[in-house]
């Protein structure tokens, strides 16, 4: 008896083994393949400010929080799971929102797992051009800063000029070594000189390492986390001294057409014949 219960044991959990096989490997349905973000459309960020802050031409210098969160990262196998992922994003976009308000504005947008890169890039274009209006502006690094804005950053020194660094949010997976997912391409792997201006390299604040802590299962800036009671104090204070803001833009042109007056009579060929003579 006790040698058929073991091996009706054996047999349930043989049973219960497959099943499981069968329901998290064998029947597991394929990831959903996302559609590409809009991020002009509001939803495609999980924090992006009510109220747009003021122009550099219209209230000075202030800064933006450009917040590249590992948790904004969209994947999901079933349309439940990808609404659970959205609003858990959202909840952890808006902690870190708080975590950063003395620091500046956050923007923080979505992306898909699959196209990080060009969705993160995409995002970061779009906010210069649309959102920015000249304020400066740093990133925060909750998972590797992707080639594409590494590369803006790198090639275009107008923009180097109002960016105030690389603020990393270390965990286990991420590091100041390992944030800047191009380094290498350029020197300065430890000390971001390929990406920030001279004066944050040698202020060592080019990559500026947070402690992080986890609250109600939402990650956050520790207690002393090393940003600062007042972070943003010294860029601006170097923006106001050394940096040229953008002038307002003067808006598209419209295209005038210019007519050629002449009075009755007045003909290509009798302007000729006038020269002629």
């Amino acid at each position: 008896m006790s040698r058929n219960m073991k091996l009706l044991g054996a047999v349930a959990a043989a049973l219960i083994g497959f099943f499981l096989l069968w329901q998290n490997v064998l029947n597991r349905p394929d990831k959903l393949a996302l559609s590409p973000l809009s991020y002009s459309d509001f939803a495609s960020w999980s924090v992006v400010p009510k109220e747009a802050p003021p122009a550099v031409w219209q209230a000075g210098w202030n800064i933006d929080v450009f917040l590249i969160d590992q948790a904004a990262e969209l994947s999901a196998r079933t349309g439940a799971q990808l609404d659970k992922r959205e609003q858990q994003a959202r909840l952890q976009g808006r902690s870190l929102e708080d975590a950063f308000s003395k620091l500046g504005t956050v923007y923080a947008p979505l992306f898909r797992e699959e196209a990080r890169n060009d969705d993160l890039t995409r995002a970061f274009q779009l906010y210069l051009k649309q959102q920015n209006r000249g304020r400066a502006f740093v990133i925060v690094a909750g998972a590797p800063v992707p080639s594409g804005i590494l590369d803006m950053l790198r090639s275009d020194a107008i923009l180097r000029a109002r960016f105030g660094g690389f603020y990393v949010l270390e965990t286990d997976d991420l590091t100041p070594a390992n944030a800047l997912e191009a380094s290498g391409v350029d020197a300065g792997v430890t000390t971001g000189a390929a990406y920030c201006d001279a004066h944050l390299v040698d202020d060592g604040t080019c990559i500026v390492p947070l402690q992080v802590s986890k609250s109600h299962g939402l990650l956050t800036l520790a207690e002393n986390s090393g940003l600062g009671a007042d972070p943003a104090g010294p860029f601006l204070a170097w923006l106001e001294s050394n940096a040229q803001k953008i002038a307002e833009p003067l808006g598209d042109l419209e295209e005038v057409e210019i007519i050629d007056i002449r009075r009755p009579g007045d003909t290509d060929e009798r302007r000729d014949d006038s020269d002629d003579n």
